[in-house]
């Protein structure tokens, strides 16, 4: 009778099926830990990009539409004063005058003094009232329409003078400038977390070429 055959598997043979078995055996726990951590400092990473992507998107945008508001409101006042024939009175944040629109006399008044409800700003309202049978109003009405808003209460005297007369006398301005200071990070939440804190400085000047049929 022969002998039985010899079945041990040869080195190469059992290195192969130690390699197997090791690669089904999965992660150890160490390596899960490490894995897990990582993924943590990745997150970590990803969301603070996020947030602060989130924070400047939200400041510029409404930067932009502070910045459009106002100049917006700008353009309607610079309209009106330009109209006007005769100035009532001014200060450094307002100006009444009376203006001739569309054939008709008015008293309009600009305000830059009214505190902007729910935040540290200002903002310009307007108010006006017909002339009644060829004579100024009495009384201005009580309210008026925000024609400006998010204005700042600078502390500079070129910042906080918004309104300046320019004339050859004393009598009858017949220039007026207006220099009015608004918030470029705006006023939401989001824009309000950033550390963007400048100003934005709009202003312009206005002729008023109707000023010599008032006197």
């Amino acid at each position: 009778m022969e002998p039985e055959a010899f079945n041990a598997a040869s080195p190469t043979q059992s290195a192969t099926r130690r390699a197997a078995a090791a690669a089904d055996a999965g992660f150890t726990l160490i390596e899960l830990l490490v894995a897990a951590a990582l993924s943590i400092v990745v997150l970590g990473v990803v969301t603070s990009v996020l947030i602060s992507t989130q924070n400047v998107q939200a400041r510029d945008t409404e930067w932009a539409q502070v910045i459009q508001e106002a100049r917006t409101g700008l353009a309607a006042m610079t309209h009106d004063i330009r109209q006007a024939y005769s100035i009532k009175g001014t200060s450094e944040n307002s100006i009444d005058f009376y203006a001739a629109i569309g054939g008709k006399s008015f008293e309009i008044d600009y305000d830059c003094t009214v505190p902007q409800e729910g935040t540290s700003f200002y903002e310009c309202v307007r108010r006006e009232a017909e002339f009644e049978g060829g004579k100024p109003p009495a009384t201005l009405p009580a309210k008026g329409v925000p024609i400006i808003r998010d204005v700042l209460n600078g502390t500079a005297a070129e910042t906080h003078q918004i309104f300046k007369e320019y004339s050859p006398n004393s009598i009858a301005p017949d220039y007026v400038s207006i220099r009015l200071a608004v918030p470029a990070g705006g006023t939401l939440k989001l824009a309000a977390a950033s550390a963007y804190k400048h100003e934005v400085i709009l202003s312009d000047g206005v002729y008023i070429r109707d000023m010599a049929l008032g006197a």
